[in-house]
């Protein structure tokens, strides 16, 4: 295994809070922080306005350790052990998802961080402070139907602590294959952000509502959750991963960073792919805006690649159909839309 270090340059930690859907203060629907420790059983969590925007940045909080409620600098950079903060750190936050395990929710990229809380934050109310700020073009907060990646427990993973940093605490890197994956994850993300484009938040979990709707309709089973659903993906993704390795083209995951899931070449030519995982038989599924807008744009290439009639077991999945339509060209008269959001003028 690498040494995370060499890996990363870069300073930076993963910190747990409640679960929201915005970070962006009280609103109906999306009141306050579900889980994150106990304070917030008898009390809003300030992480209530991680994402309120003020002066194009973002002030972000969350709870260290009751014992000493610093943030220890030095185990984010070993140098660090005297300075009251620290830039250019990635703060990956992670949150207990309702449907159960801890995922990654979102992130600030060059935030700085400080050891001891600030008891103010420009655009919150009096009382609630912040351990760190960045710029708001450097940070993401994920739609609820993407916050997929999941966190480890335990020995070894994200305990019982809120804060989880990259150095035990002799300042020796922590040998955690999870993390690795995890700052990937980050840099390689390219999807919806929800600080920016919050209606990405409801086409996404649109999307899962409708693909329950038709597998209901079918009488057929359906993903119930994030963990099904992400079950169902990487299921179709290995399969289709398969196929086209042996079908002589080289292979690469890119669904993290792109509108597509695989770019598969062969003979110097590019092929782009969309990935469907189903319970249901197949004959209809679900594209998103952005999913249909770049299969009628992309001037390579593009294939469909369906595994249907997949079955889930205890969020386990296995077997399944593969219908494979390429090339693949998305005419009107085979969409249906589903809804709109239409901006009204002044």
């Amino acid at each position: 295994m690498r040494n995370l270090v060499h890996y990363r340059k870069d300073r930076h930690l993963f910190a747990r809070i409640g679960w929201m859907h915005f970070y962006n203060g009280q609103i109906p629907g999306d009141e306050r922080p579900i889980g994150g420790g106990k304070f917030n059983k008898d009390d809003i969590g300030h992480e209530v306005f991680n994402f309120r925007k003020s002066g194009g940045y973002l002030f972000g909080y969350f709870q260290p350790s009751m014992q000493s409620h610093q943030i220890a600098l030095e185990r984010v950079d070993g140098s660090a052990r005297k300075l009251d903060s620290l830039r250019n750190v990635t703060v990956i936050f992670v949150a207990r998802h309702p449907d159960g395990g801890q995922v990654i929710v979102g992130w600030y990229k060059h935030a700085e961080v400080l050891r001891t809380k600030r008891p103010k934050s420009p655009g919150k109310p009096p009382g609630y402070g912040r351990f760190c700020t960045a710029r708001m073009g450097n940070c993401v907060l994920l739609p609820t139907e993407e916050r997929t990646f999941f966190v480890p427990k335990g020995r070894g993973g994200m305990g019982q602590s809120n804060v989880c940093y990259p150095l035990e605490s002799s300042r020796r890197p922590k040998r955690a294959a999870w993390m690795e994956r995890a700052l990937r994850f980050v840099d390689d993300y390219n999807g919806p952000n929800i600080l920016f484009t919050p209606e990405a938040d409801a086409e996404v979990e649109s999307a899962a509502a409708a693909e329950k709707a038709i597998a209901r309709s079918k009488g057929q089973g359906f993903a119930k959750d994030a963990r099904e659903r992400r079950a169902l993906e990487q299921h179709a993704m290995k399969a289709a991963i398969r196929y086209f390795r042996r079908a002589g083209f080289t292979v690469e995951d890119v669904s993290s960073r792109n509108p597509y899931d695989l770019k598969c070449v062969k003979r110097q030519k590019e092929l782009h792919v969309e990935v469907k995982g189903t319970t249901t038989d197949g004959t209809t599924i679900v594209l998103t805006y952005n999913e249909v807008r770049h299969v009628q744009s992309d001037r390579n290439s593009v294939a469909l690649f369906i595994l249907h009639s997949i079955r889930l077991n205890k969020k386990n999945a296995s077997g399944g159909k593969l219908r494979v339509l390429m090339p693949w060209r998305v005419g009107k008269r085979h969409l249906k839309p589903v809804s709109y959001t239409y901006q009204v003028s002044g």
